[in-house]
């Protein structure tokens, strides 16, 4: 875990403009140590995600959350597990059934935080208002590997150019990302 503080400092020094949330995410950990993990943490709770690219980052693999009815990267919650990049391939092979795991590129790619609107879950547990704060990898895989889409979560998983995604995609947080990887790699 102190691993893991230690990366969020060092993406905070490395992105200044995300170095608010960095830190907010540290202190959080901190705080709650493996409870800010669990989503019984009904204030805020730590996630995992990862961003899918193709090799030459042209186009990235983006599935439409069931739930939230967006299109968004691969992920979920840690459910207790402190490692994020495990949770977030672990989410990524449960949402598409690749098998195969992708080419991680660095380490933490993103920070996010979201707003997710009360709700009572599928095993009839009450979760109020409460915040997921995201920590996202970037990762690469060819376009040629079949998917599937895990059907309780996903209604459609589909590759987007990145030059002409704003065409599908209006929202900032999925933007953002594309707008990094267009920065990053140009």
């Amino acid at each position: 875990m102190l691993n893991l503080i230690s990366t969020l400092q060092s993406y905070g020094d490395d992105f200044p403009d995300e170095k608010n949330i960095s830190d907010r995410i540290s202190e959080w950990i901190q705080t709650y140590w493996e409870f800010a993990f669990v989503k019984e943490n009904l204030e805020w709770h730590i996630t995992a995600s990862i961003l899918i690219t193709n090799p030459s980052r042209t186009r990235v693999l983006l599935m439409f959350h069931k739930r939230f009815q967006t299109w968004s990267q691969f992920g979920g919650h840690c459910d207790g597990e402190i490692d994020t990049k495990s949770v977030a391939l672990r989410e990524f092979h449960e949402e598409s059934w690749i098998l195969e795991d992708p080419d991680i590129i660095g380490d933490i790619f993103s920070l996010q935080i979201w707003d997710v609107a009360e709700r009572t879950s599928s095993t009839g547990m009450f979760q109020p208002d409460h915040q997921h704060y995201d920590i996202l990898y970037l990762a690469s895989i060819p376009e040629d590997i079949p998917f599937s889409r895990q059907e309780d979560e996903v209604d459609d998983i589909q590759w987007f150019d990145i030059e002409w995604i704003e065409k599908y995609i209006g929202e900032k947080r999925m933007l953002d990302m594309i707008r990094k990887i267009k920065t990053l790699w140009k």
